[in-house]
């Protein structure tokens, strides 16, 4: 089984341990599709160049996650195509396992259970999430996300794929690719990944849980992080997009009543508490 492996570089922090933990995987029908986006600096690649001259890295304008990883994905030609991050440890037995579980699967969508690396110590035993859910609210969040790791909490389906690491087999990608014209959405980039677990939900494509499957994420903004303005402001603006492009009052994934206080009151203390937010709210 061929695996394509798509991964947005940024900049060399995470590269000395990234790269090898790729190369070095059991499974070697790998194919590596890295893109360093750094516009007229290209840290990443010239990096790779010198200290890893087997790996090939493309030069890329930036595209932003969505627009990358789209980009990528349009490029390879694996039975898998694994949407990744620059920010991970990957043991040398995730691809064979992640392999041996497709294979023995009727779903499409896939997701490993990712722990928290802090970078550059140790490896936890901390979730750092499984996959993303939403509810009755259209209010979306990260499996498990803070929890000490238990076997018995991982669930076997979750609604959609973090946009960290993400598992599609080319059966689901093309079906996107059909059905919306695009796997990210281009027009965000924070929260791209809420909007691809809904049209996943949307569209009868089941993401399936490898629970025995780890891999490890130095996350640049989480929880136990302070989120900068900059973030925040995508953030805000994701939401907006989500709520402009998927609210509607059909009851069918969501109960638009409970989604419409929901975001009323999510929106207004956002407003209140980070004024520099309005300006998100004149962008088209």
């Amino acid at each position: 089984m061929k695996i394509s492996v798509c991964i947005i570089l940024f900049r060399t922090k995470y590269l000395d341990e990234m790269i090898p933990s790729l190369l070095s995987q059991s499974h070697k029908d790998l194919e590596l599709l890295l893109v360093d986006q750094e516009e007229g600096v290209w840290s990443a690649y010239e990096y790779c160049k010198e200290k890893f001259p087997e790996v090939n890295v493309l030069k890329g304008e930036n595209l932003w996650h969505s627009g990358g990883m789209n980009k990528l994905a349009s490029l390879a030609t694996g039975d898998l195509i694994v949407i990744g991050s620059y920010d991970f440890y990957h043991p040398e037995d995730f691809f064979t396992k992640i392999a041996n579980q497709v294979s023995d699967s009727n779903s499409d969508v896939f997701v490993p259970v990712l722990k928290r690396w802090d970078y550059p110590n140790e490896f936890t035993n901390y979730i750092d999430c499984v996959g993303i859910n939403f509810d009755k609210k259209f209010a979306f969040h990260e499996v498990l996300s803070g929890c000490e790791y238990n076997s018995e909490l991982i669930p076997d389906f979750v609604d959609g794929p973090n946009g960290a690491l993400a598992i599609f087999t080319r059966k689901a990608y093309e079906a996107l690719i059909e059905k919306d014209g695009y796997l990210f959405d281009e027009n965000i980039h924070y929260k791209n990944d809420c909007d691809l677990t809904f049209r996943l939900k949307k569209h009868g494509l089941k993401t399936k849980v490898l629970k025995d499957c780890f891999a490890y994420h130095d996350r640049q903004q989480v929880f136990y992080k302070k989120k900068s303005k900059g973030l925040r402001e995508s953030s805000f603006y994701g939401d907006l997009w989500l709520l402009k492009k998927h609210f509607n009052w059909s009851f069918k994934y969501f109960n638009p009543i409970l989604a419409f206080i929901y975001y009323f009151l999510k929106i207004f203390y956002l407003l209140f508490r980070y004024p520099y937010l309005w300006k998100q709210m004149l962008r088209k």
